[in-house]
């Protein structure tokens, strides 16, 4: 097996991920090379640097950043050889078998590994992004596998190289969110199924309350943004809740009236969602309006 291990950066220090996929590399029998890719960072780009002088590591530094579809499409086109692990910059291996567990699926078109939160938050400021990880993007390979290209992710992900060069990700999206629900979506309209292990990275750095309510709201505008382009597709539909909850409600004619409620409800939903006890449903809700909104503009 030829195997490149892909890592988008931006502004994380990646010298210890790195130092372990190299360790856990060089004593697979595999040919291999870990290429890091700087998306515009600003911060600790001397650290990372160096990971440059390592055998079989290439490092490559891009002035702006391209975004989530484009970094990857970007490192696709780089890698070497024949499949390709990607993953997020702010992860770690929960044991020293990680890579050795993908090797072992070589033959699968794609392969998804999961997630881990930890027990806990790191600290008040990232609790919502915390519960959201904790309680709906940690999941079991049995759990996924019920619909599994509506799990796809680019969280921790193998795919074949050859793949990736054909479907590609969709670079107009801009920001956060969705890039990977139209992979999967891809994926299904090509009957390539994806294959759900128990392979989790630890995700380390969470994003304070604010920002991920942030990024959740651009990923909630991304979505209408697809709904534009594709219209009310079905597959679409049925791959992400808040969709189907919004056509429900259009359908009776209700979107115009959530969508007056957004200027009412904004203050009391964001205050509690910042909160140290947010809501998932409240978390809901609120992005549910916010799409009326979106619909409306």
């Amino acid at each position: 097996m030829e195997l490149s291990i892909c890592i988008p950066v931006y502004n994380q220090d990646v010298t210890s991920l790195v130092h372990e996929l190299h360790r856990q590399a060089s004593r697979s029998s595999c040919a291999f090379e870990i290429l890091l890719m700087e998306d515009g960072s600003t911060s600790f780009l001397e650290e990372n640097s160096t990971l440059g002088s390592l055998e079989s590591v290439r490092y490559v530094r891009l002035p702006q950043n391209v975004g989530r579809s484009a970094i990857r499409n970007r490192l696709a086109d780089e890698a070497r050889y024949e499949y390709l692990i990607f993953m997020d910059c702010d992860v770690f291996p929960q044991d020293d078998s990680f890579l050795e567990r993908y090797i072992r699926m070589e033959g699968h078109d794609v392969v998804m590994g999961g997630y881990h939160y930890g027990e806990q938050p790191t600290s008040d400021k990232h609790i919502l992004r915390w519960k959201y990880g904790k309680e709906r993007e940690e999941r079991s390979a049995a759990e996924r596998s019920v619909r599994p290209n509506d799990s796809f992710s680019t969280f921790n992900f193998m795919i074949k190289k050859a793949l990736l060069e054909r479907l590609r990700f969709d670079e107009s999206l801009k920001g956060y969110g969705h890039e990977d629900t139209l992979f999967g979506l891809s994926l299904k309209r090509e009957e390539i199924s994806v294959t759900h292990i128990d392979n989790a990275l630890s995700h380390l750095n969470y994003d304070t309350s604010d920002v991920f309510l942030q990024k959740s709201l651009n990923a909630v505008a991304n979505l209408w943004l697809i709904c534009q382009r594709r219209g009310y597709d079905e597959d679409l539909a049925e791959s992400i809740r808040i969709l189907r909850c919004f056509k429900r409600i259009d359908r009776f004619g209700l979107s115009s009236l959530f969508a007056k409620t957004y200027p009412l409800v904004r203050s009391s939903c964001e205050k509690k969602l910042l909160g140290k006890h947010p809501s998932l449903f409240i978390f809901d809700l609120y992005r549910l309006i916010y799409l009326c909104v979106c619909s409306k503009k």
